[in-house]
């Protein structure tokens, strides 16, 4: 894509604030709220990108995504693994199986066990691979939109059955993937249908959808006692988990649709890969180190969690600053391209 579309640029980046967000310690119903849609509307955002006139066969799209999604993903899985020897070197982290198991786990990517402890969020781009590689098939298979959308149905039926049946992850979380595969196909179907949408793009939708998504999170988490979390296989009562989901992303994309261009976002917003990567594991765990180092007394100024979370992620937001200038410019590689230019269109197209 030549020409950046700004909304979806402030989408990422604010999502992505809200990512790190719900990754600090802040109050649990806050926490609740950000993960009743955050995660499905990456997926949502990724799928209004998909063009299937980009992938002609499945040798295209394996090379391209191979290149845009598997390479920066085994790259800052590495990143992410060597990080973790150093701290196990210094005692900093607890590790009893063999060291080369989460080496190897970054080849199996299955979240939440012994083979990825290093890797942190970075499930979510092994998770899209999947989601996008399923949506590949959907498109060829469905030849109308009709189809498509009733394939993305029963993909998602099938998805929740076995979470709520089995529940175990798969590697490269092929189990989420044929769950956010509906959020994927979402975004894709809103593009091809982007001028009927449009006639609801005003503030009284947006607060209409807000209450939605509210409520029917909340009551998703007060009747199962489960807060939604993709990485935990967690959705709770399924009619209430896609409700407040699907209503938490029309909200959002009116509300980033009706917001002016903001500098900060969108960087945000272009470099989300690198702040996906990096700020878990890394920068929150130095951030944290720090504090419970220091001399000085934090005590005070953290005694709310929600304060601590937000000085969590501003902080992150411009430490990563230099690591976003540094890969940009001599690191394109670790994004899957070989020029600086080239991978300024990275987190758009592949993320």
């Amino acid at each position: 894509m030549s020409k950046r579309l700004d909304w979806l640029d402030l989408g990422k980046g604010l999502g992505m604030l809200l990512v790190m967000l719900g990754h600090a310690d802040i109050p649990a119903p806050l926490k609740t709220y950000i993960y009743t849609f955050h995660m499905p509307l990456f997926f949502f955002l990724s799928g209004y990108l998909y063009k299937k006139e980009k992938f002609p066969n499945l040798k295209v799209f394996l090379t391209r995504r191979t290149k845009s999604l598997i390479l920066p993903y085994l790259s800052f899985s590495l990143i992410a693994y060597l990080w973790f020897l150093l701290l196990f070197h210094f005692g900093l982290v607890n590790y009893e199986n063999n060291l080369l198991t989460p080496l190897l786990g970054s080849f199996i990517a299955e979240r939440k066990s012994i083979w990825t402890v290093h890797t942190g969020a970075l499930w979510f781009v092994a998770c899209l691979f999947c989601t996008e590689l399923l949506f590949y098939f959907i498109a060829k298979i469905g030849r109308t939109k009709k189809v498509i959308g009733f394939l993305l149905i029963i993909s998602s039926i099938l998805g929740c059955l076995y979470n709520k049946i089995v529940g175990q992850p798969l590697p490269w979380n092929i189990d989420v993937a044929m769950i956010s595969i509906g959020f994927y196909g979402a975004g894709y179907l809103y593009r091809e249908y982007n001028r009927g949408f449009e006639l609801f793009n005003h503030i009284q939708t947006f607060i209409l959808l807000f209450i939605i998504n509210v409520v029917t999170g909340y009551l998703n988490d007060v009747v199962t006692g489960e807060r939604v979390d993709f990485y935990s296989s967690s959705l709770g009562n399924i009619p209430l988990f896609y409700l407040s989901a699907f209503s938490g992303i029309g909200a959002f994309v009116i509300l980033v649709k009706q917001m002016k261009k903001n500098k900060v976002l969108q960087y945000i917003g272009k470099n989300s890969f690198i702040y996906l990567a990096l700020h878990q594991k890394i920068v929150f765990f130095v951030f944290g180190l720090l504090i419970q180092n220091s001399v000085v007394n934090f005590d005070t100024l953290l005694k709310h969690p929600i304060v601590e979370g937000l000085l969590y992620t501003l902080i992150t937001v411009v430490v990563l600053i230099p690591a976003v200038y540094l890969i940009n410019r001599y690191f394109p590689f670790l994004l899957g391209k070989t020029t600086r230019k080239s991978s300024r269109g990275f987190s758009m197209n592949a993320f």
